[in-house]
């Protein structure tokens, strides 16, 4: 009985000419099985047209050729980058096929071998497929260059998002790419439901996200945004909304970390625009809010009307904004710490009981608002030491009523008044007079030489006792 023929050997991508740059062609026959391969000459055609037709036989073949060029890449990975930057060299195709670091490194390093041509595709004509060809189809997997990497493409993003396949849905058609494989790594990290509402609001710049026209550290801290806070900013801004991909890394992460429930974003409003920093922002977070659902609910009961579904809240942005009226802007846009005393002031004054003094401060705190705020310098409110407490010790700074006191007798003064306010206080000489008048205040009151109800403004229009630091500033 003879001997059935040796199958013939799978045939190895060869090197063209020697003087040539290429040094791995991927030939047709490489998309093959072991059987087509093993079939003579011209029997194996109708096998491999076959596999060629279908989406699935494409991927298997598509595979196959990976397994023919995957070696080469490591080794010009590590010509490349040497032994200690290698990423794919150590590691076999199918551990490589489940890291998408590896995906991204070997898709990168088949592009820069393609490139340069020293890796040759056919096409199914027997014919180069030139360099930068992207979308002739390879004969080998029936797939152009752009299908075949979008495969692996896809299989990293599946790899990225595995542990929130939630997120991975809300993704946009940008996110296919291999440059933004990187983004996507940060982006995994994100609650979906915030992915989905930061979509739908930013609309057809939320592709921006996944290239450079938006750095990492903005990334990193969109990843801290809620879904309500995406969803409120969509509210406020409305199309606006796209303003924040040029919101500073660190306002947005102050932002996401202070804002803690939706009706502090809803009583800032488009105010939010007038916070400079990431201080000031955190600031205004810390602003009280008291949760008043069990309130909020009995109204309603008493209407006939169901609870409020989702719990709700008072802020005191709500409440200064109601106070200041037209001037609540000139005080969100003041520096942190003046922000910070203002929600320690009105923490304290909710806690005196309602009467005179209590409306006097409020009266007093306007009043140096809508009067005095828009000419504050941040080194001017220092100067100030504007205390927060209602009835202070010996030690504390002027409360609201001194320092409107105090701003009145400066007004008021002849040869001061507005000229040093527009002028002089804008200048390091100028807030060193000012913290001047402060410091001799607070001197006279402890050695009792000023009492603290009595009218300041006055004693500076009318007398010399406060003129020390001054005096310089009074003209003829």
């Amino acid at each position: 009985m003879a001997k059935p023929a040796a199958p013939k050997p799978a045939p190895t991508p060869v090197a063209e000419k020697k003087n040539g740059r290429t040094k791995l062609v991927l030939r047709v026959q490489d998309g093959d099985s072991d059987l087509v391969r093993m079939l003579p000459f011209g029997l194996g055609r109708p096998l491999r047209a076959l596999s060629l037709r279908s989406q699935g036989g494409r991927q298997t073949r598509l595979h196959r050729a990976v397994r023919k060029i995957y070696p080469f890449l490591q080794k010009l990975e590590e010509a490349a980058l040497g032994a200690e930057g290698t990423l794919i060299g150590a590691l076999p195709l199918e551990q490589a096929l489940k890291n998408d670091a590896a995906i991204e490194r070997t898709i990168k390093v088949f592009e820069v071998a393609w490139q340069l041509d020293l890796i040759a595709l056919i096409a199914p004509n027997g014919k180069k497929i030139s360099p930068g060809k992207r979308a002739v189809t390879a004969g080998a997997c029936g797939l152009s260059v752009v299908q075949a990497e979008q495969v692996y493409i896809d299989r990293a993003i599946r790899l990225i998002f595995s542990a929130n396949k939630e997120a991975l849905a809300r993704l946009p058609g940008e996110a296919r790419a291999l440059d933004a494989l990187p983004r996507l790594r940060i982006l995994a990290g994100m609650n979906a439901l915030a992915l989905g509402e930061l979509r739908l609001k930013l609309a057809g710049r939320f592709g921006e996200i996944l290239t450079d026209k938006v750095d990492l550290d903005w990334l990193n801290a969109l990843t801290h945004v809620k879904a309500f806070q995406a969803r409120l900013l969509g509210e406020v801004f409305g199309p606006s909304v796209t303003e924040i991909l040029d919101w500073d890394p660190r306002f947005l992460l102050a932002f996401a970390q202070a804002f803690a429930v939706p009706e502090q974003i809803r009583d800032l409003g488009l105010e939010l625009r007038l916070v400079h920093t990431p201080e000031a922002a955190r600031a205004i977070g810390a602003w009280e809010v008291r949760d008043v659902t069990d309130k909020v609910n009995e109204e309603l009961n008493k209407r006939g009307r169901p609870n409020a579904k989702d719990r709700q809240y008072e802020t005191d942005i709500a409440v200064f904004r109601t106070m200041l009226g037209a001037d609540f802007p000139t005080l969100v846009k003041q520096p942190a710490f003046t922000v910070q005393a203002f929600g320690e002031l009105l923490r304290n004054i909710r806690e005196m009981a309602p009467g005179p003094a209590r409306s006097d401060i409020i009266e007093h705190l306007k009043t140096f608002c809508n009067r005095y705020l828009d000419y504050m310098t941040p080194d001017a409110l220092a100067a100030l030491e504007i205390s927060t407490e209602i009835e202070p010790d010996e030690h504390a700074g002027p409360t609201i009523p001194e320092i409107v006191g105090i701003m009145n007798g400066i007004w008021g003064k002849p040869g001061l008044g507005r000229v040093f306010f527009e002028q002089h206080l804008q200048r390091k000489d100028g807030v060193a007079a000012l913290r001047g008048l402060v410091d001799d205040y607070r001197m006279m009151v402890k050695r009792g030489s000023i009492q603290r109800k009595q009218d300041i403004a006055t004693i500076i229009i009318s007398s010399t006792v406060l003129d020390r630091s001054i005096n310089r500033y009074i003209s003829a």
